[in-house]
């Protein structure tokens, strides 16, 4: 249930990013269908689980050089590739909009996560 839960609320982060940054003229439409929502939530969770944990610990030295810089350009390449290559109706158009989106994502997700999930992990200590 707790990964449907957090599946559900990155589907959701998601929305929200493509939203607000097409909203701020940045060159990102969002799908007009919910199902390419949960679809996109799922291939973006298993690109981050399986190919971005291997990429970020090959340029750990370059990141370490970089304080950090070279993880959030990582995550961006990523983020516009995932998009660029996927068959749904998202649009991704350059770096500044891919850059915008991953940032925000891992922000709105983290803040969604902390305030819905936290009590739900905290009953189950108790």
């Amino acid at each position: 249930m707790q990964f449907l839960l957090k599946w559900l609320l990155f589907a959701v982060a998601l929305h929200l990013t493509f939203w607000s940054g097409a909203r701020l003229g940045l060159d990102m439409r969002p799908s007009p269908h919910w199902q390419d929502n949960l679809l996109m939530a799922l291939l973006l969770g298993l690109v981050n689980a399986l190919i971005r944990r291997g990429v970020q610990l090959a340029l750990l030295p370059l990141n370490c050089l970089t304080l950090g810089v070279a993880g959030v350009l990582v995550n961006a390449l990523l983020f516009w590739a995932v998009f660029a290559l996927a068959p749904f109706n998202f649009r991704v158009g350059n770096f500044w909009a891919a850059l915008y989106g991953s940032i925000v994502l891992g922000l709105i997700n983290g803040l969604l996560s902390g305030v819905l999930l936290s009590n739900d992990e905290n009953k189950k200590r108790r």
